[in-house]
Order: structure tokens, then sequence, then C-alpha cells
């Protein structure tokens, strides 16, 4: 009898152990099967966000060739027949509006031996490097141009072709494999010969049959045409529209100006090129050498191009001025040409920046403050 209750209680154990062991419940299989459409939708989620990762991001590229940054000017130019050599050049704001709209890291092509602003002395020369296949010497490079996986290249078209240094560009930046995307501005000639000279001299870049051009004497009216061409090909243009509304997220309204012992402070301006200064300085204090020229500003490198919002300006004592997307300059005297505003200095007269500042060469620590 003990063993029969035995044999019975050992039966019970197995049935039990076999339920336990079985198909899951409905309720399990609920959760389980919330738990595989959770992951599948997250992966989707990180599959569509590595797609559009590109988008407004580090790896875009803005290079451009103007010849306005590539031009000694004469005292006597005149802006209003030569509109392209007088900064902004076409290019160079077609190239800022770009910039604005992508987010991504520009690059002024520019030759260590600049053109004349005169333009029949600068169409012999390009004819000149034409019909020698030049490949005019660059001031430099992009650095590690591997770090971009597209390229949005702009030019103007010179006599039915392209700049020589645009090929110069080419030999000496590797553009195998990435995305690249033209604008351009020209005259009554359109884009003649220019995209087939740039498809044959980079055969391994990814050209894009959408092409954005303008007549040279559209191309300071042609910035809601270009933004919408970016916006277009995908770039929504949030870089661009939050451009100088989240400044509440960006370290520091002012700026700091260290001149040996003296500490100046200045009120920014609100527009892309102090938005990407502030970007320049969220990773600490930058130091410019700086020198005097013409008795009225003292001029520096910033080392690398902002985007540029130039318009006709006579100059202050104290304005603080950038120049060709890349150099910022210090007035303590008046000036008029074509500049972008980035700011002024607050509460100090002109004489006594002359004096802060000094004769000759001088450093300037720049920091942004509260």
């Amino acid at each position: 009898m003990r063993k029969q209750w035995t044999a019975m209680l050992l039966a019970s154990t197995l049935i039990l152990s076999l339920t336990g062991c079985g198909a899951p419940s409905e309720d399990q299989q609920g959760e389980e099967g919330q738990s595989e459409q959770m992951q599948v939708e997250t992966e989707d989620t990180q599959e569509n966000e590595d797609q559009n990762a590109g988008n407004n991001s580090g790896n875009v590229l803005v290079a451009y060739f103007s010849w306005a940054d590539n031009a000694v000017l004469e005292e006597d130019v005149d802006a209003v027949s030569s509109p392209s050599v007088i900064p902004p050049g076409n290019v160079q704001q077609l190239a800022g509006w770009v910039q604005d709209e992508t987010g991504g890291d520009l690059f002024s092509i520019r030759v260590t031996d600049p053109y004349p602003s005169d333009w029949d002395a600068c169409l012999e020369r390009a004819n000149e490097e034409r019909d020698e296949d030049a490949r005019p010497e660059l001031v430099e490079n992009v650095e590690n141009i591997d770090q971009y996986d597209t390229v949005f290249l702009g030019y103007p078209n010179w006599w039915y072709g392209v700049p020589m240094a645009l090929l110069s560009f080419f030999e000496e930046n590797d553009l195998s494999g990435k995305q690249v995307y033209l604008f351009c501005s020209h005259g009554t000639g359109g884009l003649a010969n220019s995209v087939e000279i740039i498809t044959e001299a980079v055969p391994d870049a990814e050209i894009s049959d959408s092409i954005f051009d303008c007549y040279e004497e559209d191309a300071s009216s042609s910035e809601e045409g270009i933004r919408q061409w970016v916006q277009e090909l995908g770039y929504s243009g949030v870089q661009g529209g939050n451009m100088g509304q989240n400044t509440e997220n960006t370290q520091g309204n002012n700026l700091s100006l260290q001149i040996g012992d003296t500490v100046l402070t200045a009120a920014l301006e609100d527009n892309s090129s102090v938005q990407a200064l502030r970007e320049m300085l969220a990773d600490g204090p930058l130091v410019i050498d700086m020198e005097d020229y013409a008795d009225m500003e003292k001029v520096g490198s910033l080392g690398q191009d902002l985007p540029t919002n130039d318009e006709q300006i006579t100059t202050e004592a104290g304005d603080l001025i950038l120049y060709q997307g890349n150099s910022f300059v210090i007035y303590y005297a008046p000036n008029s040409w074509n500049f972008t505003r980035l700011g002024k200095i607050n509460d100090v007269s002109g004489e006594e920046l002359r004096e802060i500042l000094g004769d000759g060469d001088v450093s300037v620590t720049l920091s942004l403050t509260e």
C-alpha cells in the first residue's frame, strides 16, 4: 500500500512538472509578442536614425572656389561693374547659405598666387592656365577629407569650364566614394562643360544630377532658391532655420577678449556667423595672433572658415568684424566695406582701444562669457 501511494505521488509530481515546462500561457505569449515587437520597432527606429545621420551633421563638407577669395583687390575696383570680386563673392554667398542649411564645414579653395581683380587680366591668366593644363598651388587642403561622406562643391563657370584650382583641389583631396552636389554661378554660358570636366576629374565620386546654378547677377538674390534646393536633397534646414533662435542652449551671450592684462567684453550679434564662432569657442578659449593693418584695425586668422553675413558697413571703434569668412578683425578707426558684423566691444573709445592693442602685433584670447 505504501509503494502504491508513493507511485501515485511520483506520477502527480511528473504531471505538474510537465505542465510547468509546457507551452506558454496566453498572457506569456502576449508578453513575448510585445517584447519582440518592441525590439523590431527599436531596430527600425535606430535604422532610420542611422539613415538620417548624414543630414545636418559633421560629415558634410561645403567646399567652394570664389574669385573674391582669390584676388588682390585694387583700390579702384568698382563694386558695380565687378560684383563677383568684391566680398562676398557670388559663390561665397551661395556657399554660406548651403553651409547654413546643412551645418557642414565650410572650406574656401584658395590659391597661393591670387588672381588680378581686373576682369581682363584675370581672363588672360585663367586662359593661360587652361591652355597649359596647370594646377595652381593651393594655400591649404581639407584636414582629414576621409571624415566626410557628402561634399557640396561650389564654383563659377570660368570661360566654359572651371577654375583650374578646382582640379588642384580634386587631385589633392580624394573624393572617391563621396556623394557630391554641385552649385554654380555663371554668365550667359550656363554650366557649359563644367559638369563634364568635374565628372572626368573625379570618376569615382557620386556626382548628383541635381545641380543648382544661377546667373551671376542673380546670385545675391538666390538665398531662397538654394536653400530650397538643399532641403529637397534631404537636408531639412533645421541647422539654418534655428540659427539665432537657440542662444539659450549655447554657452555665453557675450565675448571676452583678453589683451595682455586687460580684459574687454563685447556684445555679440545674432547671426549664423556668431553661432559658428560660439561653436568654435565651446571647447575653450581661442588665441589669435593679430597684425596691425592700415593704422585702423588688428587682423588675425580664425584657423577655419565661418559662414558670412556680409553687408555694407562703416565701422566704429570696437567693432568686431569677420572678413572673408576666416579673418577676425578688431577696428579702432572707421572703414567702409562689405563685412560681417560679429559684435562690438563695450564701453571703449577709439583712443583707449588703440592704446590697449598697441602699435605692433598682439595676441588676443577669445572666450565666451555670460
